[in-house]
């Protein structure tokens, strides 16, 4: 698995290739692959590719990879974590002259065709240009771990790892898209739809394969969550079993291997199961080394402080702990970086710490790294989930049932919070969004063009039967899980390192939604079924504990005096946010003086329209 890397391409038929604009655009994805780089170009079609060596590290693995015969190119990004099991297959009909997952996808491809994809257990966003047939095949994972992008007026096709790519496209001005902008500031949504911040400027959904040849382009879904029957057994003893296979895939590599730990359960799941698999199959976890290497960040500040769960995690795995944390004013010198880094605005300062963790594991030697994110998505770990619980236990009339779980909830969560989330899932979607603006959103701060772009993003259809599971599905597939995997790519490769998320392993993931809920949410206690799974290995205070942190930044008391506060008052006051007119300046410069004034609790709003400004400043101003 050598493919770590950047891609981009313009395919245009029936016109000259344009090798220099595709040799632009790498350069400007260097990070994603600083190992090599690599360009193919032929009538109509320019491919090229950075390399992040991870496995097979010789010249080998170069890309873009072609069939013997030279007809088919492979430009690739991502890691085929059963790619060893699939080579087994096809060795009857292919000569492998590399020892690489990339020569396993084009080999997949040259054997089954656009099904190949389903064969696949990992993260990938891929192109290949099949020159036999004139056409451009390409793909995405089930849940868009890795990116891709694109732009299409008709005739010509540009695609990328990253947007940023196309400000070497001479073709492709980036301007903002008004609609994602709205739902930014008025919804906080990122990453919901296909759309970007980039208007015309796509990407491919998740669980999607595209084709491009004469007739045009389009797009076919390969894969979605269905209803499925749950195993047989113990369903605790299922989960820890697939989810310790899917670390063991997932340490494959011939680079070193480190641990992102929040102190949540998720991130101390991973961490134990890698210390299981170090103790008894040291053969299989080999890049980890003889001891596992942990990466936290902390804060001196009651609430934003994760070591003691994080501690009990490397006392009971004896793992090499790293300890990191950062000031708002090494925060305002980075932010340029992150925000490039990042190509579209994010939501709040707790996207940086994930960036501080990273570049640590970076410069620690370390060049993949595992992660934690998709439990909550697939284990019902968020407080929300438990109205939607509570709301079927109620319509199916399931009393005693209800009387527990609510007795559980109540306990853990207090009245307020329980009748909030029992709210959520009776409420109009009207009257959704309308608290989701007052709680979350800053509609008083939208420009006025904007107010005419507002919209609400439609929800995915669901096959499951139950409103929990939907809930679910919703945020897995649009409201939540896919910013998250967005910070996570660009915050990883922006140090030219591979950030690896075992929870999305799709077996997993199709496990987890065949559990009946209150495998997921018992007696008020959310992700029950991981708990019981590893109760042996994670320490007693992560196991049982109930607050969900995560990487988070003291974000309020930024804004309200210091380096970051001052950063967003020099902002709200410039020429350039005034006359950009995505956000309203006066009411900003009001906001921010409530919010230092202590009035109101402004933080993530004010974020929002800085972030907007820096992000307008990097790409649009150019």
């Amino acid at each position: 698995m050598e493919a770590m890397c950047g891609i981009c391409g313009v395919v245009a038929l029936g016109a000259p290739p344009e090798r220099d604009t595709v040799a632009r655009m790498s350069e400007l994805l260097r990070h994603r692959g600083p190992d090599g780089a690599g360009v193919f170009a032929q009538e109509g079609v320019a491919l090229a590719s950075r390399r992040l060596a991870i496995l097979d590290l010789s010249e080998d693995g170069r890309q873009p990879f072609e069939t013997p015969d030279g007809a088919v190119q492979l430009v690739y990004n991502g890691e085929i974590y059963n790619y060893r099991e699939l080579r087994r297959e096809l060795e009857d009909g292919w000569r492998f002259r590399s020892r690489t997952d990339t020569e396993v996808v084009l080999a997949a491809y040259e054997r089954w065709g656009e099904q190949c994809v389903k064969r696949f257990n990992g993260m990938w966003a891929f192109a290949i240009w099949d020159g036999r047939r004139r056409r451009l095949f390409c793909s995405r994972d089930r849940f868009g771990v890795k990116p891709f992008y694109y732009r299409y007026d008709g005739r010509r096709f540009a695609f990328a790892s990253e947007p940023k790519a196309f400000l070497a496209d001479p073709r492709a001005r980036l301007e903002a898209n008004p609609s994602m902008v709205g739902d930014y500031l008025e919804q906080a949504y990122l990453d919901h739809t296909d759309e970007t911040f980039f208007r015309g400027v796509l990407r491919l959904p998740p669980a999607h394969s595209l084709v491009l040849d004469r007739r045009g382009l389009h797009t076919e879904r390969y894969w979605r969550l269905e209803p499925r029957e749950p195993p047989a057994g113990d369903a605790a003893e299922a989960v820890r079993e697939l989810f310790l296979d899917a670390v063991r895939l997932r340490l494959r590599s011939d680079v070193p291997i480190g641990t992102c730990l929040s102190g949540g359960i998720d991130s101390s799941s991973v961490a134990v199961s890698v210390d299981r698999l170090l103790r008894s199959e040291p053969a299989n976890a080999a890049p980890v080394g003889e001891r596992q290497r942990t990466f936290t960040v902390y804060f001196d500040r009651p609430g934003f402080d994760e070591r003691p769960y994080a501690e009990a995690v490397v006392e009971r795995t004896g793992a090499s702990s790293h300890w990191i944390s950062f000031t708002d004013e090494e925060l305002v010198d980075d932010l340029p970086s992150i925000v490039r880094a990042q190509d579209e605005p994010f939501g709040s300062t707790s996207i940086c710490a994930g960036w501080y963790v990273l570049r640590s594991a970076k410069r620690a030697g370390l060049t993949v790294m595992l992660d934690g994110q998709g439990g909550d998505e697939i284990f019902a770990g968020y407080r929300s989930y438990l109205g939607f619980r509570l709301a079927d236990l109620l319509v199916s009339r399931q009393l005693r049932e209800l009387r527990a779980e609510a007795a559980g909830a109540l306990a853990s969560h207090g009245a307020g919070a329980i009748a909030v989330a029992l709210a959520r899932p009776f409420a109009p979607d009207r009257l959704t969004r309308a608290v989701r603006a007052r709680s979350r959103g800053s509609s008083s701060l939208l420009g006025t063009d904007l107010r005419h772009h507002r919209r609400l993003p439609a929800a995915n259809g669901s096959a499951f039967p139950d409103r929990m599971r939907r809930h679910q599905e919703l945020i897995l597939t649009s409201r939540g899980l896919p910013e998250l995997l967005r910070y996570e790519d660009r915050n990883s490769m922006a140090h030219s390192l591979e950030a690896r998320v075992p929870f999305l392993d799709y077996r997993l993931v199709e496990l987890g939604f065949s559990l009946p809920p209150d495998e997921k949410i018992r007696a008020g206690r959310t992700k029950d079924v991981l708990r019981r799974a590893f109760a042996d290995l994670l320490p007693p205070p992560v196991r049982d504990r109930r607050d969900k942190l995560g990487f988070v930044t003291p974000e309020r008391d930024w804004m309200r005096a210091g380096p970051l506060s001052d950063l967003a008052a020099a902002t709200f006051a410039s020429r350039s946010f005034s006359e950009r007119g995505l956000v309203d300046a006066a009411a900003a410069n009001r906001r921010l003086e409530r919010h230092r004034r202590g009035e109101v609790d402004a933080g993530m709003e004010l974020w929002r329209a800085l972030n907007l400004e820096l992000w307008a400043r990097e790409f649009l101003d150019v």
